[in-house]
């Protein structure tokens, strides 16, 4: 695989591009436009583009309807520009660089002039992003490792407990929903993206206290006594204590937020909660918010004492007071979040959860500025729309999906169940089904002929399905990245019996 950065040159004279290939020699791989039309198609099909060459003078479209391209798409971020033309005038060369241009270079061409600005900027920028890259590591396996902890909170107190091991999960994802949905809402609560992820990291924390509940007492199949009920309600007073007990500074805002929820998620708005009888806006609405969600999550899931309501019931009991009194603009929130939460939550199969991750991280780049998270997420919404098209196109079949990274391998029946899951670095696609080393070579081979213009396979192949030998049809599409330039990242699919 060619490892060369790729420099795309725009000038409509031929004669002007090989001159520039001359002198910036073999050092480099080249792509080429006539106009600023192709120049544009260009970049799209190719992002993991290192430099442009722009000339300002060509039919079509010229170098200034480039650049308002590229500014429009956010790609002068990732590719720099380097203007070529005849042109000396003060006027045109500013209007270039307020446009975002990273150099100017006049024609005649100087040799040396040319090739120090280029490797000038490449360096730069590739400086520049291997900064961002790291960044982008660091924030996200801080925020993986944050999940890996939350989820083994989850699966502690769900063994111990009757409530389902996803319960702190879905207040999790729940809270944070409903906090971007308040600061829409109302200018009453001036949260800061600071304070919904401080909020959402300390509801997990919410019932850390029923570690102190009898488990006769947890897990008990019927109706509580009132005594039974008594100590049960404890568990808001136990959690606080756990928090304040340890050894952690006690100004810390973390600490102070899971102190606040894990006392006082169960007060209500009218004053008849517990512990402390706290009444409407005494009651931090860290608290508040985690109280609502902490409800819904709890009606809508089955328990050893109860069946689930469904998500229409549940949340006509709580619009309805029947749960007790909640803030009346978190009841509107959860009244605009309803069809979300009818998505997110319930565990029918259902094709739009992704579209709903997307659309949250598209509102994260809409509110977040710097530059490593939008790009981030920027590719994740690439990615997971270009997974959504291939699972709408091919919906109803057997699918597959595997990450290159990680190793991970789903694969799921038409009903979306889960029926084979593997988890292994070294593990490879080719090997997911039982078929013969000649399928296996082939379907690896195909593989490898994939880029990032030509991303899918299809191909006949024995296979087991069900425990049973037969012919199936299989179709794999690669997932590309501009930050991989070895190969692909990820690949979904499907197979089917013919």
């Amino acid at each position: 695989m060619d490892k060369r950065q790729k420099i795309l040159i725009v000038d409509d004279a031929e004669f002007n591009r090989v001159i520039l290939k001359e002198i910036l020699g073999e050092t480099y791989n080249y792509l080429e436009a006539e106009n600023g039309n192709q120049a544009i198609q260009i970049v799209e099909e190719n992002p993991e583009i290192d430099l442009m060459l722009l000339d300002i003078n060509m039919p079509q479209m010229n170098g200034f309807g480039v650049l308002e391209w590229m500014n429009r798409f956010q790609w002068i971020d990732e590719t720099p520009v380097i203007m070529i033309s005849s042109e000396e005038s003060v006027d045109t060369m500013r209007k270039a660089y307020e446009m975002g241009i990273t150099d100017y270079i006049t024609r005649p061409f100087d040799s040396v002039i040319v090739k120090k600005r280029v490797q000038n900027t490449l360096a730069l920028y590739a400086n520049q992003k291997r900064l961002v890259n790291v960044v982008v590591d660091q924030v996200y396996e801080k925020e993986e490792n944050n999940n890996i902890m939350i989820g083994i909170l989850s699966n502690v107190l769900g063994f111990r407990n009757s409530e389902s091991s996803e319960h702190i999960l879905h207040i999790k994802t729940a809270t944070e929903m409903m906090l971007r949905k308040l600061v829409k809402v109302t200018d009453a609560y001036p949260l800061t993206e600071a304070d919904i992820a401080l909020i959402t990291t300390a509801s997990s924390l919410h019932d850390i206290g029923k570690v102190g509940i009898p488990e006769e007492i947890l897990n008990k199949p019927g109706r509580l006594t009132d005594e039974e009920f008594k100590i049960m309600k404890t568990h808001s007073e136990i959690g606080a204590s756990l928090i304040r007990d340890m050894r952690f500074p006690k100004d810390k805002p973390l600490v102070h937020t899971a102190w606040e929820i894990c006392r006082w998620h169960h007060e209500r708005w009218d004053g008849k909660g517990y512990p402390d009888g706290l009444k409407g806006e005494e009651i931090p609405i860290s608290a508040q918010v985690v109280s609502i969600v902490d409800v819904y999550d709890a009606l809508t899931s089955e328990r050893c004492y109860k069946k689930a309501f469904d998500h229409d019931t549940a949340i006509r009991m709580i619009l309805d007071g029947q749960c007790g009194q909640f803030n009346p603009v978190l009841l509107k929130c959860l009244k605009e979040l309803s069809l979300q939460f009818s998505r997110m939550f319930t565990n029918k199969p259902d094709d739009n959860k992704q579209y709903y991750e997307a659309q949250r991280l598209s509102d994260e780049i809409l509110r977040e500025k710097s530059l490593p998270r939008k790009n981030y997420s920027q590719r994740v919404i690439k990615l997971m729309q270009e997974k959504i098209e291939f699972f709408k196109t091919n919906s109803g079949k057997t699918s597959i999906e595997y990450n290159v990274i990680s190793g991970q391998i789903s694969i799921m029946n038409e009903k979306q169940q889960i029926i084979c899951q593997r988890n292994d670095p070294k593990y490879d696609i080719s090997n997911v089904f039982e078929v013969n080393r000649e399928d296996i070579r082939q379907v690896s081979n195909l593989l490898d002929q994939t880029s990032i213009q030509n991303k899918e396979i299809s191909l006949h192949i024995m296979a087991k399905v069900e425990n049973k030998r037969q012919m199936c049809a299989l179709k794999l599409h690669t997932l590309w990245s501009p930050l991989k330039k070895d190969g692909y990242i990820g690949i979904v699919g499907y197979f089917e019996s013919i």
